[in-house]
């Protein structure tokens, strides 16, 4: 069975074949997908905070922290170089024993100190920080 319907406004086709279904753009311009694309990749540049429970202030300044070692690692894919000076650099100035995570697809369940938690995603990347 085959069948294949057009949309009012003409933009796409819909089609299905066996029961999989496919959309299939019809008025799509290569440059507007390169443009999406950049958006996209543009609006990952900026860290999406999906969690924290520190002060503002605090906050911030992790958040910059790992902002900058992911800027200065990520080429490379170096996470654990990153999760290094991360680690260091909020061990200095928040005092010890800071915990960092840092990569592609993770999930976690940890115990922490209330106000000392942070979870965020740049790039590609997921970062979790947390002191114990």
């Amino acid at each position: 069975l085959h069948c294949c319907q057009k949309s009012l406004d003409h933009n796409c086709a819909i089609s299905s074949y066996n029961s999989k279904l496919s959309i299939v753009s019809k008025m799509a311009k290569p440059t507007e997908d390169v443009v999406d694309q950049e958006a996209f990749e543009k609006s990952m540049k900026k860290p999406l905070i999906k969690y924290s429970d520190m002060p503002t202030e605090m906050g911030n300044e992790a958040v910059e922290v790992c902002t900058m070692a992911l800027d200065k690692f990520q080429a490379n894919h170096d996470y654990e170089g990153a999760s290094v000076l991360i680690k260091n650099t909020l061990d200095k100035k928040f005092g010890a024993s800071w915990q960092v995570a840092i990569g592609e697809g993770y999930g976690f369940d940890i115990s922490c100190q209330q106000k000392f938690l942070l979870h965020l995603y740049y790039g590609k990347a997921g970062i979790l920080a947390f002191k114990s």
